[in-house]
């Protein structure tokens, strides 16, 4: 495996460590300082700027989202590799909490690297796809105290 790839799946690995323990920390050596975040299609559409402001949103959209489940699946599948620094994937993930029907979402992410570092990640929803659909229709019957907003 190469080794943008390689530190792709790292940071996958510690992202979702960070989403158990929210020690975000962990995740500042895999972006370089001007780092960029821009999530578009779902009402928590953002553009964040720079590692801290980066970190920052994930750890709010963790606490206020992912969080309050009793169980988180994040699987990227679709997985490409263009050289010489680019990766993008479908991030699909499966929510479950007692009481609620499970919660499926899946968006097209693209994470660009330099020197070693990722510098820009996007996240792209499509509302047209059935699962996201569906999901912001969960949203809205049960989405009370649930915010996945960056920002």
């Amino acid at each position: 495996m190469n080794e943008v790839l390689t530190t792709w799946r790292r940071f996958l690995d510690v992202f979702n460590e960070a989403c158990l323990t929210d020690e975000w920390d962990a995740l500042s050596p895999f972006l370089t300082e001007d780092a960029e975040y821009r999530v578009s299609g779902f009402p928590m559409a953002c553009h964040l700027h720079g590692r801290d402001a980066v970190i920052a949103g994930f750890a709010k959209s963790v606490r206020g989202f992912d969080r309050k489940f009793d169980q988180r699946h994040h699987e990227p599948v679709g997985i490409r590799y263009a050289q010489p620094d680019t990766v993008s994937a479908i991030a699909w993930t499966r929510y479950s909490k007692a009481g609620l029907p499970d919660v499926c979402v899946a968006a097209h992410g693209i994470w660009q690297f330099r020197d070693g570092r990722i510098s820009h990640m996007s996240d792209m929803w499509d509302t047209t796809l059935a699962e996201n659909a569906n999901a912001l229709a969960w949203l809205s019957q049960h989405g009370a105290g649930f915010d996945p907003a960056y920002a």
